[in-house]
């Protein structure tokens, strides 16, 4: 375990200003969310039994796919904040979603977090949306890597995860601090690198923003 956590420090602190919420996220706007969240679902597919949220925030992905219909037999999500667990749980809860749970984790920091999601929830998919948006490209890669690999030696499942992209138009949408921007090229050849069942979108959100998913088979 790491002692260097400066990566949820902007959750925290808006957390600390604003409370557990929407805006505590330090998403733009719900519309752009929302657009992510699609492209997460096409994803998805019907092929995800149990997904793990990592960085779920209050939840909202899971309150997207209960919209539209399309619920895992089971959601677990992870969120590094321990006020925004609790809040995202009470508000599943008053919305009456009975098949999810959530848990306080440093998803970065506990690397024994994914052969445990894995093998003791058998969670089949792992999706990241946003939650690595304060991390640099190495140190994403290297999380996503545990992830993966956790899927692997059980034999299946899928990783879905999404970055801003450096391709974007950057006099219209500089990167904005805390968050930092990814290579689509280069975190597409890592990916490459762990499986060629691959595939990559960058069209929504007039390039802005990048979902990679990677299948284990």
């Amino acid at each position: 375990m790491t002692s260097d956590s400066s990566y949820l420090d902007p959750y925290r602190d808006a957390v600390a200003d604003m409370g557990p919420g929407f805006e505590a996220q330090l998403w733009l706007s719900k519309e752009a969310q929302a657009t992510r969240f699609s492209v997460i679902a096409d994803a998805l597919g019907n092929d995800s039994n149990i997904i793990a949220d990592l960085g779920c925030g209050q939840g909202d992905l899971l309150v997207y796919l209960h919209e539209h219909k399309a619920l895992p037999k089971h959601f677990i999500g992870v969120e590094g904040v321990d006020e925004m667990t609790h809040h995202a749980q009470q508000r599943i809860d008053q919305l009456g979603i009975n098949n999810a749970v959530f848990q306080t984790h440093d998803f970065v920091a506990d690397t024994k977090l994914p052969s445990q999601l894995v093998q003791d929830a058998k969670v089949d998919t792992f999706v990241f949306s946003g939650s690595l948006n304060t991390l640099q490209m190495q140190q994403s890669q290297a999380v996503l890597a545990r992830f993966f690999n956790a899927l692997k030696d059980a034999g299946r499942g899928k990783l879905v995860f999404n970055f801003l992209s450096n391709r974007h138009d950057k006099d219209r949408t500089p990167a904005q601090p805390p968050a930092v921007r990814f290579d689509p090229p280069a975190m597409l050849d890592w990916a490459l690198e762990q499986t060629p069942l691959v595939t990559l979108r960058h069209e929504y959100l007039s390039g802005h923003d990048v979902t990679i998913t990677m299948n284990v088979g």
